[in-house]
């Protein structure tokens, strides 16, 4: 199950963009244990565990105890993003953030040693079906 949390700062387009990709992601991939996505509209989110910033991060409790997994986005550096590189290429690297934080999220699941490479390889892998998936259904 995914729960998801806008924070107040998110511009209200960038809710668009989230909640069918979040829709997507619950109905065609099994979520074993709950996870909460927070989404802020912050330049940077803070690194549960090292406290060092980044733009986004995932925390798993070291044991499956009531605890649920946790992913904070942030979106604050979206219309940079926009100017620089366009309007959809910004929205792919936001869906491209979420879907790394949620690899991470099956390799904890599957309790394996996180690994950067194989989880920015299924991110890119997870966007492009999700891009496909918007192209066939909707304008994407």
């Amino acid at each position: 199950m995914i729960e998801i949390k806008f924070k107040p700062s998110v511009n209200k387009y960038l809710l668009k963009v989230i909640y069918p990709y979040i829709d997507w992601l619950s109905e065609n991939y099994l979520f074993p244990k709950k996870i909460t996505i927070d989404i802020t509209g912050s330049r940077f989110v803070y690194n549960s565990v090292t406290a060092q910033k980044a733009t986004a991060t995932f925390f798993g409790p070291y044991d499956f105890s009531e605890l649920n997994a946790y992913i904070k986005i942030s979106t604050g550096n979206f219309f940079d993003d926009c100017k620089k590189f366009g309007k959809k290429e910004a929205e792919k690297i936001l869906l491209e953030s979420i879907s790394h934080e949620i690899q991470h999220y099956y390799q904890w699941i599957d309790q394996i040693p996180f690994d950067e490479g194989d989880a920015e390889y299924g991110a890119e892998e997870l966007t492009w079906e999700y891009i496909e998936y918007s192209r066939d259904n909707t304008e994407y």
